[in-house]
């Protein structure tokens, strides 16, 4: 069906000026087609990462004047001139990006407002450049027939380099981002170098549309770059549909049509634009092509699915000696007056699992957050294999072989099983950005791979039937299950389990006894886990560190542990009471 309704829209693009004379018709189809180029790169932006911009008139005004200028007072021919506007645009809004995403959400909508209206302001009152309020004359045109084609044909382009986009590793890193921030810096990722390229990639399909906008018009002025306009572009996207390939069409299509057929209200054009962002947002939140789009029943896995082994590396000899990959050194964590972690000092060794057990509000997840990087301790030392890592970025420190899970699952949403697994396995490996636009051999090979090896890795850990489902529809226990899953497809040299038994079922927690034994004894990485299971700790662990208020207050083998007078007054005597 999908396929059938692309190519009933190209045979409708590619007939209209065929079929008609009449400038108008042409005209509007060739409005509808660059409308759906900035909806598809803008839909890379607010799709893919989640960031909302209300300047990108901004971006279509410079790419507008830079070709203007290019054909009238460079020479260039109308190709070279649009090259040189979508460069311009993309190193502006790179430049911008780079300074705007210290901020998101709505602030981020504040500075892409105030971008647009220095825009407009400069268009205004650099004369010698622009023409100030008169704008340029006499830019070059395509005979309007001809020009109808060859920007439905640059739109359609537009969109499969979105889709190729959508479908590669740096796709799937932009919408992970979205989905989970702190997920996503735990694999590696950066978003805030990845929601600068998403930016970047935006800003430059704008500005591509707004150098074929001046030579569809032969004219250009201030008042074509307006807030009105990226009012529309991005009404055109959520109309459509965010995160979707066909939702620029709709958006494109009918916010063309639309102001046409409402000529009378052209005064109250931007009031009727704000009614339908509302109702859009409110009735329509995944727009048109969302709401029409079903999602699929999930599959139950298979009870024993799989050998349940975790990294399928090969196994290492029981009894090798244990070495210290982790150390804290007088560790110190202070929030206002009340101190988190007090002086902790421990050794964590590889291979073997070291469990942090302790009452709630002893410091456990604290702990974990300061080995991952997302808390920076007021004093002490932390080392990773020597390496100091505190005041790294918690993407730095992933890149070093740290992975994790959270206390609450923390999956990409908008990606299904597979495609969460995928996200680990690639990590900050991506790949050429252009290779993954242009859709290169190379790319689909890489992808190939991560396909296969996504869905092998689901295999051995029970998880198949679910692989093309959507990871946010998971239950409790299949989704702590994927988490785990994505972690390990990072290869990491450690892995941080936080409270991974919370919420599962007694066959649940056996299975993950059984998976996370398999993995320990099968050589794969050191562990730290934070429990309150103590089935599951005393089972699993090699040692046993507890924390009571923040200090460490015991640490040794399980056994020793249990019969600590400490641990049993502070935490254990307390269960068993």
């Amino acid at each position: 069906m999908a396929r059938a309704g692309w190519l009933a829209l190209a045979v409708v693009a590619a007939a209209l000026p065929l079929t008609t004379a009449n400038t108008y018709y042409l005209y509007l189809g060739a409005s509808a087609a660059l409308l759906v180029i900035v909806a598809a790169g803008l839909n890379v932006l607010v799709g893919f990462t989640g960031q909302i911009s209300l300047g990108h008139a901004g971006f279509y005004a410079i790419g507008a004047y830079t070709a203007a200028l290019a054909a009238t007072r460079g020479g260039l021919p109308l190709w070279a001139a649009t090259i040189a506007a979508i460069a311009a645009a993309a190193i502006v809004g790179s430049v911008v990006a780079a300074a705007a995403l210290r901020v998101t959400g709505p602030y981020l909508a504040m500075v892409t407002i105030a971008f647009g209206i220095i825009v407009e302001g400069v268009l205004v009152e650099w004369v010698s450049l622009t023409g100030g309020p008169g704008g340029i004359f006499n830019i070059p045109k395509l005979p309007l027939a001809r020009y109808d084609w060859v920007v439905a044909a640059l739109a359609a382009v537009a969109l499969w380099t979105t889709a190729n986009l959508r479908r590669s590793a740096w796709g799937r890193a932009f919408l992970a981002v979205k989905g989970s921030e702190v997920a996503a810096e735990s694999l590696g990722l950066s978003p805030y170098h990845l929601r600068i390229m998403a930016f970047t990639i935006s800003a430059a399909f704008t500005g591509g549309a707004g150098a074929l906008f001046a030579f569809l018009n032969g004219y250009i002025s201030p008042d074509s770059f307006t807030l009105q306009q990226s009012i529309l572009f991005l009404l055109a996207l959520l109309f459509g549909g965010v995160n979707t390939i066909a939702g620029p069409v709709v958006g494109g299509l009918v916010l063309t049509l639309l102001p046409e057929l409402l000529t009378r209200l052209a005064d109250y054009r931007l009031i009727l634009y704000g009614l339908l962002l509302l109702l859009s947002i409110y009735w329509l939140p995944n727009g048109v092509v969302g709401a029409l789009t079903r999602r699929r029943p999930i599959p139950r896995p298979e009870r024993g699915e799989g050998d349940q082994r975790g990294e399928g590396d090969q196994k290492v000899e029981h009894g090798r000696p244990a070495e210290t990959l982790l150390a804290l050194e007088h560790v110190t964590v202070r929030f206002g007056g009340v101190t988190a972690l007090d002086d902790v000092t421990l050794a964590v060794p590889s291979p073997g699992i070291t469990a942090v057990i302790g009452p709630n509000g002893a410091g456990k997840t604290t702990l974990l957050n300061v080995l991952s990087g997302y808390y920076r301790p007021a004093a002490g030392r932390v080392t990773l294999g020597g390496l100091g890592t505190v005041g790294a970025a918690p993407h730095a420190i992933a890149r070093l072989g740290v992975a994790r899970t959270f206390q609450t699952a923390q999956l990409f949403g908008e990606l299904t099983v597979a495609d969460n697994v995928a996200v680990g396995l690639a990590g900050p490996r991506l790949g050429r950005l252009l290779g993954a636009l242009a859709g290169l051999p190379a790319t689909r090979r890489r992808e190939r791979f991560f396909h296969a090896e996504s869905r092998a890795r689901l295999t051995a850990h029970g998880l198949a039937a679910c692989a093309d489902a959507p990871a946010d529809a998971l239950a409790a226990g299949l989704r702590r299950r994927l988490e785990i899953v994505r972690a390990l497809a990072t290869g990491p040299r450690l892995l941080l389990l936080d409270e991974p038994a919370a919420g599962l079922t007694p066959n649940e927690v056996a299975q993950l006894d059984a998976a996370l034994t398999t993995l320990r004894d099968g050589g794969g990485p050191a562990m730290v886990l934070v429990e309150h299971h103590m089935d599951l700790v005393m089972a699993l662990s090699d040692q046993v560190a507890v924390l009571d208020g923040g200090r460490l207050i015991a640490r040794g083998a399980p056994a020793d542990v249990q019969r600590d007078p400490a641990v049993i007054e502070a935490y254990l005597g307390a269960v068993q009471a």
